[in-house]
């Protein structure tokens, strides 16, 4: 077996562990990669030939791309690539692994130069996904940012054009879901995370990706596809069960769809008489509007609304349709994203209502009037560990779509989404997104060392 087969075992035997592996031995993998680092290192024997400068500078080359392999920074194979860099400092790949020294290091400025570097000398898939991760961690002033998340997104498309595998792929999801979370939460950017994703996904090198099926749960669950975001971190979990991250999720979900349900069926777990109460005023108050009513937005421009009941409505988006109800209760979320409550309308339907960018200490309260302008509605009704989940809800993505007590929510109830960078050490691959708050989105990983959000 050639030296450069045998680091490809090297970094196989690391991304595919827990395809031969049980789980059980997730605490031994660092250590049982070190052990096949360490043979590898073995196959390694300096040239004799000295003279043979190429075939030398490929050999340190690949014992440098081996020491590579673990997650930590490695002293000695920054010192080979260093010295190969200034003898041959027009080895792309050199370049590249320089570049991972120095992102491991912490240097994210030097790294982003040796990838450039690289991309001077020809244009590889490498260094455009490294520049497009890299990117996403720089900036001071928000206009900076938002270039750089830009321009991360342009690197990594044109990574997947000179090569089209699933980490060229992953990471357009990632520069989509960053740019989603950083410029209004345009719709676009969240569906295209979605499809690059699932292009990532046929790949399969990216099959045991934990972090891949983390970040494509964290676009599903925003997009409230409740069932795929519960397999997708069931995946994250089997393929890295020492990150607690997953489970936390998956439990957070879990029970938020059980609070969901419960406090359907109960009303609110309000009294007969508190609902009969409620509905009484609700209709009252219905009695004496009008089919139509006409609201001022963030603009400054007039709309005008059409009463509707829920059963009126159609699955999705009703433009132009207004839905009025009273406030039953609201439902616990251990991350507080979304803010949700549970509407009864006059019929004593009661349905879940799920406000995105909702600002900390703004909301409603059990008895408060609503009304929700454009509702998009949703049906759900799936299975997953034998529980069944059946109810409905409607989304609200802006609090500026809500109307309390005959006042329209104003800007400062909307919290503007942050992205934050989060260090966490983990393997070439790494790179996952967690929604903390409803003000601050989360990414991590992606990369040795630094992580991204």
């Amino acid at each position: 077996m050639s030296l450069q087969e045998s680091v490809k075992k090297l970094y196989e035997f690391r991304d595919f562990f827990f395809e031969d592996h049980s789980s059980e031995l997730a605490d031994k993998k660092t250590e049982l990669l070190a052990s096949e680092l360490n043979k590898t290192l073995k196959l390694f024997v300096k040239e004799k030939d000295e003279s043979d400068s190429c075939k030398n500078a490929e050999s340190e080359l690949l014992k440098a791309k081996a020491l590579n392999v673990l997650p930590e920074y490695s002293p000695e194979a920054f010192e080979i690539l260093t010295k190969l860099v200034k003898f041959h400092p027009r080895l792309v790949d050199a370049l590249n692994e320089l570049g991972l020294c120095f992102w491991k290091k912490g240097d994210v400025k030097a790294a982003k130069k040796c990838f450039e570097n690289a991309l001077r000398e020809g244009k590889n898939a490498e260094s455009l996904q490294n520049l497009s991760m890299i990117l996403r961690q720089l900036g001071e002033t928000p206009e900076e940012k938002q270039k750089n998340m830009l321009e991360s997104l342009e690197k990594a498309k044109e990574a997947v054009e000179v090569n089209d595998d699933g980490k060229s792929w992953y990471i357009v999801g990632n520069a989509n879901l960053s740019l989603f979370f950083s410029l209004n939460q345009s719709p676009n950017y969240l569906k295209e995370s979605l499809l690059a994703y699932n292009h990532a996904s046929q790949d399969k090198a990216m099959k045991c990706n934990p972090d891949l099926y983390y970040n494509w749960a964290m676009a599903l669950k925003y997009d409230e596809n409740y069932k795929l975001t519960l397999e997708k971190l069931e995946l994250s979990i089997k393929y890295d069960p020492l990150w607690t991250k997953p489970q936390e999720e998956l439990e957070s979900l879990v029970n938020h769809l059980k609070n969901i349900q419960l406090m359907i069926s109960t009303k609110g777990k309000l009294k007969s008489r508190k609902i009969r109460e409620i509905i009484s005023a609700l209709k009252k108050e219905l009695d004496n509007s009008n089919s139509t009513e006409t609201f001022v937005n963030s603009i400054g421009r007039s709309e005008t609304y059409q009463h509707s009941k829920i059963s009126d409505l159609q699955e999705g988006s009703n433009t132009g349709k207004m839905l009025k109800g009273k406030v039953a209760c609201h439902v616990y979320c251990s991350n507080s994203l979304p803010f949700t409550f549970c509407l009864l309308d006059e019929k004593e339907n009661c349905f879940a209502v799920n406000v995105y960018n909702m600002a900390q200490g703004k909301g409603v309260i059990i008895g408060d009037s609503v009304i929700i302008l454009d509702p998009h509605i949703q049906h759900f009704n799936f299975e997953f560990k034998d529980n069944t989940y059946a109810f409905s809800s409607i989304r609200v993505n802006s609090p500026l779509q809500l109307v309390a007590n005959k006042r329209r929510f104003g800007r400062d109830t909307v919290a503007t989404p942050q992205l934050s960078v989060i260090v966490k050490k983990c393997t070439r691959q790494k790179g996952y997104l967690q929604a903390v708050t409803n003000k601050t989105v989360t990414f991590q990983g992606e990369h040795n060392l630094v992580t991204f959000q």
